[in-house]
């Protein structure tokens, strides 16, 4: 019984994997909501603090009172920071409202940072953090209008 269920879970880690890296046009019609979170984690790998902005609510709220404007600025000077950045999600899981969606996930952060005057002393090399975004429809595609994330200790 016990080998049963391994290869069952087994199976289905398979079929996921497949269903991750398969061709877009194999899976199917894109789901709005994880397209926007894959969107900002490709934005954020290529450091391009204008993408994100433009992914958020003109009223977006995040964690401490972040506005828009502020996350955008303070992208620019962590990019500015870094020569290279990676970053990866993963638990992705979106319940659905009425109104909105809501993304919830973990992500994790790998950086070099520039080898400025001491910079790469004082910047973290990486960091992961748990998110929960909220997405409001527009349209075909899907606007961050609030982000509440905390930090995970390693």
């Amino acid at each position: 019984m016990a080998v049963l269920a391994a290869r069952r879970r087994l199976a289905a880690l398979a079929c996921a994997a497949a269903a991750a890296f398969a061709p877009p046009a194999c899976r199917g019609p894109a789901d709005p909501a994880a397209e926007t979170v894959r969107s900002l984690v490709r934005d954020a790998n290529h450091r391009d603090a204008g993408k994100i902005a433009a992914a958020l609510a003109s009223g977006f709220q995040g964690s401490g009172g972040m506005g828009r404007n502020d996350l955008d600025a303070e992208l620019r000077r962590l990019f500015a920071a870094y020569a290279s950045v990676d970053v990866s999600v993963s638990g992705l899981a979106i319940e659905r409202f009425p109104d909105f969606d809501l993304a919830r996930f973990e992500a994790s952060f790998h950086g070099s940072a520039r080898k400025i005057g001491g910079l790469e002393a004082l910047l973290p090399s990486s960091a992961r953090y748990r998110f929960e975004i909220r997405l409001a429809r527009d349209g075909e595609r899907r606007l961050v209008t609030q982000a509440v994330w905390e930090e995970i200790p390693e």
